[in-house]
């Protein structure tokens, strides 16, 4: 069920999206555009802080540091783990 998989992670992709913008953006801190949003997100989630630091990126000293982003990649496994026993359990039933 490999598909099944490969389906839900591209069909949740609005839901991770929204489970970023939930996370990671606060009054303090909020982007002017969901783009901007978007691009905060992969900017943390990717780019180490010492990169952000050399490079004159404004960034935040107030930040939990690695929290946001295991909650944010905990989240999406578990909304798509959830969907996939949910579609496994009552959808695909498989035969006796």
């Amino acid at each position: 069920m490999a598909w099944l998989i490969i389906t839900l992670l591209l069909v949740n992709i609005p839901l991770y999206l929204l489970i970023g913008w939930l996370i990671f953006d606060s009054k303090e801190t909020a982007a002017d555009t969901f783009f901007g949003t978007i691009l905060a997100i992969l900017t943390i989630a990717f780019v180490p802080p010492i990169v952000r630091v050399m490079m004159g990126w404004n960034d935040n000293t107030e930040a939990l540091g690695l929290f946001p982003i295991a909650a944010f990649f905990i989240a999406c496994g578990v909304v798509t783990y959830g969907e996939y026993w949910l579609l496994t359990t009552y959808v695909f039933i498989p035969p006796v």
